[in-house]
Formats: structure tokens, sequence, C-alpha cells
């Protein structure tokens, strides 16, 4: 990555040439975090410490206050040298327990390891409450003192409180239900085939994802291919109430004109039936008969 810095020119003048614009690699140091930048100074030692030396920067690196990632420090040649010298070896695995291990695996291995001061304990304490972090995000107070080995509540969030302050954590307290919630908690040194681990789960979370997102699309193809349908039955659907629509008001406006069709009937001829009818005329003689009679006159019946 490079960072582009520009000086302004100065007056023109034969023996002054103009300068330009300059382009220079940016410092890896802007990208390191607060705790790798602590390390910057004893990774400068460790390039000629050898040996008992380089043993005694361990020790001051363990004791040192507010460093706690080691990984650059472990992968320094006359760090790895320490491997090789047997008096000298168990600092080597003492520094990787520092690096990304526990205050139970120190415990476990004490019998092969140096003595840690008081200091260091507690420095291994708190990482060791980073690393629980990872499996919950609320810890009893219980579980803890068992781990850590700590005599009483006091100690432990006297411990737990300097780590907050130290930024290695993101926690609050609940003293009510005994347990420390961690919010977020600062990144520690991979574990070895730790890298390879977390590959697999990305991989795994990239498949996923990738999957995920061609149901999504052919879900989404689908829902527009049910739309558009529904748009087109709705359009037809609307062609055909708007003709309906039409023939009614035409049949409607005939009737009203009395046009005849092969659908409506003549009154007139049904009038004219209706009177010439044999049921139609013996009905009227009766009655016009009976209207007569009662008023004492013979109806003459005209026809």
């Amino acid at each position: 990555m490079f960072v582009t810095t520009t000086t302004t020119p100065p007056p023109t003048h034969p023996s002054h040439p103009t300068m330009s614009t300059t382009t220079t690699p940016a410092s890896t140091e802007s990208f390191k975090s607060p705790f790798g930048r602590r390390l910057e100074p004893h990774l400068a030692l460790s390039k000629s410490a050898k040996g008992a030396a380089c043993v005694q920067l361990i020790k001051d690196v363990l004791a040192a206050p507010g460093v706690v990632v080691f990984g650059e420090l472990l992968d320094m040649p006359n760090v790895v040298d320490l491997k090789n010298n047997p008096d000298h070896e168990r600092y080597h695995r003492l520094l990787e327990i520092f690096s990304y291990g526990t205050y139970q695996d120190y415990l476990q291995n004490k019998a092969t390891l140096p003595e840690i001061t008081k200091v260091q304990r507690m420095k291994l304490q708190q990482l060791s409450i980073v690393t629980l972090s990872e499996r919950a995000h609320a810890i009893p107070y219980s579980d803890l003192l068992t781990y850590l080995e700590i005599d009483n509540v006091r100690q432990l969030e006297d411990l737990i409180m300097d780590a907050i302050y130290q930024n290695m954590i993101n926690a609050s307290l609940d003293q009510k239900l005994k347990q420390v919630e961690i919010h977020s908690a600062m990144g520690r040194d991979l574990r070895p085939g730790q890298a390879q681990v977390m590959l697999k789960v990305l991989e795994d979370w990239t498949k996923t994802s990738e999957a995920l997102l061609q149901a999504l699309n052919a879900k989404m193809a689908q829902v527009h291919e049910n739309y558009q349908k529904e748009k087109l039955d709705k359009e037809q659907f609307e062609t055909d109430l708007e003709r309906i629509k039409k023939e009614a008001a035409s049949g409607s406006g005939k009737h009203r004109k009395g046009a005849s069709g092969p659908h409506m009937m003549d009154t007139d001829v049904i009038d004219q039936h209706m009177y010439q009818s044999a049921e139609y005329m013996g009905e009227y003689e009766r009655m016009n008969y009976g209207a007569g009679k009662r008023a004492g006159k013979r109806v003459t019946h005209r026809g």
C-alpha cells in the first residue's frame, strides 16, 4: 500500500529545481493494533538477543504492562532457536502458553515450565478470561474462581476490572447473578492449526451463503413470474368486464326504445290475441250479463 504526499513547489529558480509529488510506501505500523505496537520495542531487541539474553527478554515481555500479544515475538529467529536448547526450551513453551494458552494449560504442565511471577500469573489469568469468552458471553463467578484458582470474589472482580481498563475485554459485572457478562474481547494469537479451522469455517459459510443466494434468486424469479401472470389476468378481466358493461348498456337502450329483436315481444300482438280468444269472450259476456240482470235490463250482445 502507498501513501501519496504532496509538497508545495518553491518559486522556479535555475539553482532550485521544481519539487514534484512523491509516492512512498506506507508503514505497516499504522495497521497494527495498540497491543501490537506495545510489542514493537521487544521485537527490536529480539533481533540481537540470543540464548540467555533472549530468555531474559521473554521474562520481561511476559511481565510488561499492556503487552498481551506475543505471536510475532514467537516467530522471531532467535526465539525459535530456544527450542533447540534444552536449558531454554521451557521458556519457549511458556511463551506459547501466553500466546494462545490458558492458566489451566500452565497448571497442567507446571512441573516442566518455569515458575511465573504474581504479575505474570495475573496476566495469564486475564488472557484465560479472553479465551473463555469465546465459548460463553456470561461466565459465572463460580466457574472463574475454580478455573483461575482464585480465593475469593473480591480478587476475581479486581482481576476483571483491570482487564477492562486495559481494553482486553468489554464487560460488566453482575453482582446479583454473580457472573461477568462479556460484550467483546481482544483477539488472541492463533493456536497451531486454528487458521486452517477458521478457513474451513469461512469456506463452509461461503458455500452456504451462495446456496442461500441461489435459492433467493430462484424465489424472486418465481414471484416475478407470478406477478406478471396475475397482471395479465387482471388486465384480461378488466377488458372482459368493460366489454360486458358496454353490451349490457347497448341492450338496455334497445328495450327502452321499444325496438324489436329476437329476444323482444310485441305487446300489441299479445293484446290482440288475448282479446280474440274464446275464453276472454265468454268471460266478457258473463260479466256483462250479470251486470245487466242486476240492473233489470237485458243486455244485447253486439257482435
